[in-house]
């Protein structure tokens, strides 16, 4: 065997992970994250291991099915080891002498050969100098009854494992077919026909079957077995055997729904890691030797193989990892040639599709190939396809196997944005506060909420402008005569007049109607704008930050929605409330108003793809909308630091936020420096579905004249996001924003607002409406 036998010991022990660096800790001293529902999965046994055998080897008498088989294991696996079981079965015809003579011969072709190991194409020096420092060894010589023994030994081994995977598909190939048909030319061959029938009854129906089947036969393999779904964000593992828990020290609860990368530790080789990246990433086989470390906190090393499997119709849809524990002795040399062949008997491609929720995912899922994939695009309409295909999949196989992953879902129509919209919009609306300022004063209802705040959390000052901008916008909404007649009006009240304190016109009582009121307003005109941009300094932040600004929006979006023209919008104006994409358009309209990047990426996507980039991310980066569909690796490049991008790895795994400062580059080539956030979206309770990362990335160049409004920007942006759909905050994000603002930020006298421009026009911006002013005694716009 690979590895000793399996304990059970581990089995037994509790769900609570302690390693060697406290309780709920990895090597690093990080917490785990929460597990991934989808991926605790439960997977049925099968009980036809005997019978698949048998037929197998009676089938492998023939040798119309022996071509036929060999031509279906080159499309998948490779035709070795049937090479090898033929050879040893035809000892069984030779008399003991012959046997035991040609026994060694098959031993020194096939079993003795020198091992490579898959993952040629990419592999560290560590891990090719292990096999040739273990070619280079002579191994030990046999006499040829020791030789026989092991022949058979290892035949025995070679048919169960092709008996178990490999021959149930064949049953369902093509190849299959021409064995039926060739045989019916001869006169017909019940034994066979009876045989193929048998198998074909239970083969796996589609890659998830496969998947129930192929479980079967790993758990009780002596090697330590993973395996992946790949169509699971995060690549988690959905299985480990008994032989995995023994060698590493976690339990199966422990382990699956996890990503591998908990084994890892502080002395794990970065350039084993990188290995592990590129490759996976392309589809390829992956190979590396590498440092892992036990639950314990016991360093060991690691010969980590991982073998991706693609469907039928071309999606990723698993990832088999083989972990062979390396310990130098005599015997090293034999048990990598075990691994070798192991390895060989894994396929590489199913013959199988698989079921739609899975199809799907794939086809959304990023491209090994790195193109950008537009088919996230129509996620919404893919998905609602796949619920409809999975309803007739019910339909038509109700005796089959339930679907392996069942992820939450909520009907993002029925949801409440009220919160989401508020954060939004004030992100939204900060990026310019003077013209966001000006428009809320504008409307009587907002105005009536300004001032109401103001009297209970602000100076007699503040609610003396706001009142003062109030009557101006009365003044400057009268039409004609009325006009008139209001700016008298309004200049008669002689106790507290708001107008003498905010304005520098001096009126004399007796005059009144000798007055030519145009200068008088044309003065106040101008005392309003200044108004509005002492309010935007000095309240409308502290306002935003109070609960009623949330139902002053609430109410704005009401009048949005019942058609209403207003001087000021929200981020969900001319978004159907209806749209399964709400969320996502709320998050795209405020997103093209910051001048930083902004980018999210869809966690429930296979691969996890961007599927929104910003007009900012352009200007930081040289990369635009035509990456949508891709992940965030084309920012890196040599020089970017491998254990940053671990940091992001694990954020991205463990739906935390991040906050670092990195080198990517852009898309010319240059190097730069990166500071880079994350923040996860969660969907509502009580699933809380792990929906997004956003990332907000921006240029930090000390000679960019304009980094510390760019650091605000990211500072505000940061506070305002809301963790989750509905728009709830959740607690962390104080602690990243203080090292944001300590580390990185400019003194507090820096401007806060701009967007791409400094402040918007007077005329349009926030507002659907023409500009306010206008000629004293005309009609208003």
């Amino acid at each position: 065997p690979i590895t000793a036998a399996p304990s059970n010991d581990v089995m037994a022990q509790g769900k609570e992970v302690v390693t060697k660096k406290g309780k709920g800790k990895d090597q690093y001293g990080r917490s785990f994250g929460k597990k991934q529902k989808a991926a605790m999965l439960e997977f049925t046994k099968t009980l036809w291991l005997q019978d698949a055998t048998t037929s197998l080897k009676n089938l492998m008498q023939y040798e119309v099915a022996q071509q036929a088989f060999m031509a279906f294991l080159k499309t998948e696996y490779g035709e070795a080891q049937l090479e090898f079981f033929l050879e040893a079965q035809k000892l069984e015809k030779l008399d003991p002498n012959s046997q035991s003579q040609q026994a060694l011969q098959i031993y020194n072709m096939f079993i003795n050969v020198a091992g490579k190991g898959i993952g040629q194409q990419e592999r560290t020096a560590a891990t090719q100098n292990l096999w040739d420092n273990a070619n280079r060894s002579s191994g030990s010589s046999l006499d040829p009854m020791t030789a026989l023994n092991l022949v058979r030994k290892e035949a025995e081994t070679t048919l169960n494992m092709l008996a178990f995977d490999a021959f149930p598909r064949f049953v369902k190939s093509k190849y299959c077919g021409s064995v039926l048909d060739s045989i019916k030319q001869q006169g017909g061959n019940s034994q066979i026909e009876g045989m193929l029938s048998q198998a074909n009854a239970k083969a796996p129906q589609d890659a998830d079957d496969w998947l129930n089947m192929f479980v079967a036969t790993a758990e009780s393999m002596p090697a330590c077995i993973v395996i992946s779904d790949m169509t699971i964000p995060g690549a988690p593992m959905v299985f480990v055997n008994q032989e995995f828990c023994r060698t590493t020290g976690y339990a199966k609860e422990e382990a699956t729904g996890r990503n591998c990368r908990f084994l890892q530790g502080p002395e794990t080789e970065p350039e084993a890691i990188q290995v592990i990246r590129n490759t996976l990433s392309k589809g390829q086989d992956c190979h590396v030797k590498l440092t892992n470390y036990r639950k314990n906190g016991e360093k060991f090393q690691n010969l980590l193989s991982m073998k991706p499997v693609f469907d039928a119709d071309g999606i990723y849809r698993f990832v088999i990892g083989v972990q062979f524990e390396i310990t130098e002795d005599s015997n090293l040399k034999q048990r990598l040639v075990q691994l070798d062949k192991l390895l060989r008997l894994l396929p590489s491609k199913l013959n199988l599709r698989s079921k739609a929720s899975a199809r799907a995912k794939g086809a959304m899922a990023v491209k090994t190939s790195g193109e950008a994939n537009q088919m996230i695009a129509n996620k919404e309409q893919i998905l609602q396809q796949a619920r409809q295909a999975e309803i007739q999949e019910m339909t038509e196989n109700q005796n089959r196997p339930k679907q392996l992953v069942s992820a939450s879902s909520y009907d993002p129509k029925t949801l409440n944005y009220d919160r989401t919209v508020s954060s939004f919009t004030k992100i939204m609306w900060l990026q310019d506060p003077m013209g966001a300022c000006r428009a809320l004063l504008m409307d009587p209802l907002c105005r009536d909420y300004f001032l109401k705040f103001a009297e209970g959390n602000c100076s007699i000052l503040v609610q003396t402008h706001i009142q003062f901008f109030g009557i101006c916008m009365d003044i400057r909404t009268a039409q004609g005569a009325q006009q008139i007649k209001k700016i008298r009006s309004a200049h008669m009240k002689r106790n507290k007049n708001v107008l003498f304190y905010c304005a520098t016109t001096e009126i004399v009582y007796g005059t009144l109607n000798n007055l030519n009121w145009g200068p008088i307003f044309e003065n106040l005109c101008l005392w309003q704008e200044q108004t509005a941009f002492f309010l935007s300094s000095e309240a409308f932040n502290r306002f935003l930050e109070h609960p009623s600004s949330i139902e002053m929006i609430s109410k704005l979006r009401q009048r949005e929605l019942a058609g209403e023209q207003l001087p000021i919008r929200t981020v969900a104006a001319g978004v159907n409330p209806q749209s399964e994409t709400f969320w996502l358009e709320l998050f795209r309209n405020f997103s093209e108003t910051v001048s930083i990047g902004m980018v999210i990426s869809d966690m429930t996507v296979p691969g996890i793809p961007l599927v929104y980039i910003n007009e900012g991310f352009r200007g930081v980066t040289g990369h635009g909308k035509e990456k949508i569909g891709t992940n965030c690796r084309f920012l890196q490049g040599k020089e970017t630091e491998n254990y940053l991008n671990d940091e992001i790895m694990a954020a991205l795994q463990q739906s935390e936020q991040l906050f670092v400062k990195l080198h990517n580059y852009k898309a010319n080539g240059q190097k730069f420096q990166c500071l880079f956030a994350l923040q996860p979206v969660f969907g509502p309770a009580p699933d809380t579905e792990y929906k997004y990362q956003i990332g907000i990335q921006l240029d930090f160049n000390p000679a960019d004249p304009d980094l510390n409004r760019k650091i605000n920007e990211m500072a505000r942006v940061l506070r305002l996001l809301p963790q989750a759909v509905g728009g709830e905050k959740l607690p962390g994000v104080d602690a990243y924003l203080h090292d944001l603002e300590t580390n990185y930020s400019p003194p507090k006298h820096a401007p806060v607002g701009g967007g791409f421009g400094q402040s918007a026009p007077v005329s349009g911006g926030f507002g659907q409406q023409a500009p306010i002013s206008g000629g004293f005694g005309q009609q208003a716009p």
